[in-house]
């Protein structure tokens, strides 16, 4: 009520009942200050504010204009219209005639807005174009606004250790409360982005440095990074309490995201305390903030419930609605992911290539100097200094890029399988290690698949070793198609291969076993000239059975894949912690007409099980 009558009284100073042509001018700067003073304390003001001056800004003054166009892009941004914010702020930084603190203000503000946008390569390229003007900038407010910009758009591209020292110079230089509380809660996420472990103090004295200046966004992100702490300390019920407690204050900030991050996280927490009407209930709320922002990691969080709910409850038709979904959207976030890192390394390569454009422009412009010297000498010497530096340039490009081919040529060579182009044991051993420590860390699901083709041996001696390497290319073509961008396929062995599924429970991946081993059944094999059947025997395990150790999780597959083997071949079988090693005495009795005493071409050659960890 106290805010409308404000509004209502400014308005009507805004019209001009004043009767002085200043004092409305006055009164409409005063006006713009007070707006910019809560946009981020008092969104629903501020947005009422801001419309009421756009009304009457034909009786303001250029540069108040110019203002009133930044707070517009401001509150555009806040109601989530951030391609109308990126169009206004384009438009005002347009301007020639704007004053240098409203120019680095605007440009701080674009950066912000193509982060919201995913626009990452243009954000980061605009902090370059941001920094060259703070030196003509005396305001520390506004320089601090512009590395707090700064430092979100380098947490949001993995960069934390850029975002940690932009926070931290905010910090040193003695800010307002404000940009205090902003580079606290910039400092607390780019401490967790690399893994470094803080107290319960550190997030507390962050959070209620945030509410002590009414700025419950940023209080509020805090308060999620300290959930999430206390749920993999083993304290599901406390960060469950917390969020609930300030969940109404989170939808009142309006703040999709934010609120998107709370109901999902609520929606995981209680799912893991059995609460399924709950968990469900917070888990649609989570996602009905996401619509519109298809990469956010409440999103993915949100339909992963959803999907555990379904299984839980035996509704397979809802399980696999929500799994597709879910799949979909942790798709996009993990691609997302990879296109920020991707877009901070592609303006780093611009950035150097330019300095090194301008560098050589330097050299360039000192070797005309040098020549025009040398020409009012001697006019043949200085053919002869041009002649050996073209032969120095052309000779260094030339060795540059043999030497780069060659690199990127023995890269490929060291990851690669030869013969069926896919990762070779060592690579897939450093890359399945790398995924599982990152899985470990987060609380995902992992699954490992492994298979070994059927009676390979004898395809070998009947046909020729070029058909058994055209069956280890084509087997490999065909399970690489059921592969995402996150998962790691490798051969292990002469006919032995492992998949690793990133964010796969055991469920998934025996149905994507099942899915390769019919795959490969159905290979025809009439190209290799000869007429015969390709089968494989597949052991699936996963972490929830294994852990996140590599060795355990091939150990246990591969005794999984045994009994696939002594039961008959051309099988799926998941690990149960109780399967026995395939013996010779087994093969005997289990009347296996090619034993005679022995294993079997295939299981002599492979068994019993390797050390797979190079």
């Amino acid at each position: 009520m106290f805010a409308s009558r404000c509004c209502a009284v400014l308005v009507m100073l805004l019209l001009g009942l004043s009767t002085a042509n200043a004092a409305q001018r006055t009164d409409f700067a005063q006006a713009l200050r007070e707006a910019d003073a809560i946009r981020t304390s008092d969104a629903a003001r501020f947005s009422a504010l801001v419309l009421e001056l756009k009304t009457v800004e034909e009786e303001a003054t250029p540069a108040q204009r110019q203002y009133l166009q930044l707070l517009e892009a401001y509150r555009l941004l806040a109601r989530g219209q951030v391609s109308d914010s990126v169009g206004v702020l384009d438009k005002l930084l347009g301007s020639k005639d704007m004053e240098i603190a409203l120019r680095v203000r605007a440009s701080a503000l674009l950066v912000n807005t193509y982060a919201l946008s995913r626009d990452f390569t243009a954000g980061l390229k605009q902090i370059d174009r941001t920094t060259a003007l703070l030196d003509q900038v005396k305001d520390k407010a506004i320089r601090h606004q512009a590395m707090i910009a700064a430092a979100i758009l380098y947490n949001q591209v993995g960069q934390f250790g850029l975002g940690m020292r932009n926070a931290e110079a905010v910090q040193e230089d003695e800010p307002g409360s404000r940009f205090l509380c902003m580079a606290a809660q910039l400092k607390t996420e780019a401490s967790l982005g690399l893994d470094k472990t803080l107290p319960d103090e550190d997030y507390n004295k962050a959070i209620h440095l945030c509410e002590s200046i009414g700025e419950p966004i940023m209080a509020n992100l805090t308060r999620s990074y300290l959930a999430k702490k206390w749920f993999s300390e083993g304290k599901p019920n406390a960060a469950i309490e917390l969020l609930e407690e300030h969940l109404g204050e989170v939808e009142a900030t309006r703040y999709p995201y934010l609120i998107g991050e709370f109901n999902s996280l609520i929606a995981k927490f209680r799912l893991a305390g059995g609460d399924l009407a709950l968990a469900e209930r917070h888990a649609h709320a989570a996602i009905k903030q996401g619509i519109g922002f298809p990469s956010t990691k409440p999103l993915v969080t949100a339909y992963r419930v959803l999907y555990s709910i379904a299984e839980i409850q035996e509704k397979p038709y809802d399980a696999l609605m929500y799994y597709k979904r879910y799949a979909e959207a942790d798709k996009i976030y993990l691609d997302e992911v990879k296109a920020r890192e991707m877009a901070y390394q592609l303006v780093q390569h611009e950035t150097q290539a330019q300095a090194q454009e301008i560098e050589l422009l330097n050299k360039q412009n000192e070797v005309l100097q040098l020549q025009q010297r040398v020409n009012e000498q001697k006019a043949q010497s200085s053919r002869l200094l041009i002649l050996l530096l073209v032969v120095l340039v052309g000779s260094i490009s030339y060795w540059a890029f043999k030497t780069k081919r060659v690199q990127m040529s023995l890269k490929r060579m060291a990851e690669t399988d030869a013969l069926t182009s896919i990762c070779n044991r060592h690579h897939f051993n450093q890359q399945s290690t790398h995924t599982l420590a990152h899985a470990a860390r987060q609380g995902e699901d992992v699954a490992l698949v492994m298979f070994d083709l059927d009676h390979f041996k004898s395809i070998n001696d009947r046909f020729g070793h070029d058909t058994g390497d055209w069956v280890l290319k084509r087997v490999s073509e065909h399970c690489l198609a059921f592969c995402r961008r996150v998962d790691h396929l490798g051969r292990i062995g002469g006919e032995e291969f492992a998949i690793l599924l990133s964010g796969c429970d055991l469920r998934g991946a025996k149905r994507v076993a099942d899915d390769c081993r019919v795959r490969i059944a159905s290979i025809d094999t009439q190209p290799s000239g000869h007429s015969f059947l390709i089968t494989a025997s597949f052991g699936v395990t996963a972490s929830s059975l294994s852990g996140y150790d590599l060795a355990k999780l091939l150990s246990h597959a591969d005794k999984a894949l045994y009994r696939s083997k002594r039961e008959g071949r051309n099988r799926v079988s998941t690990f149960d912690g109780d399967v026995q090693p395939w013996t010779q005495l087994q093969v005997v009795a289990a009347g296996d007409p090619t034993a005679h005493g022995m294993a079997t071409p295939e299981v002599a050659s492979d068994r019993p099980f390797r050390n797979l960890i190079s």
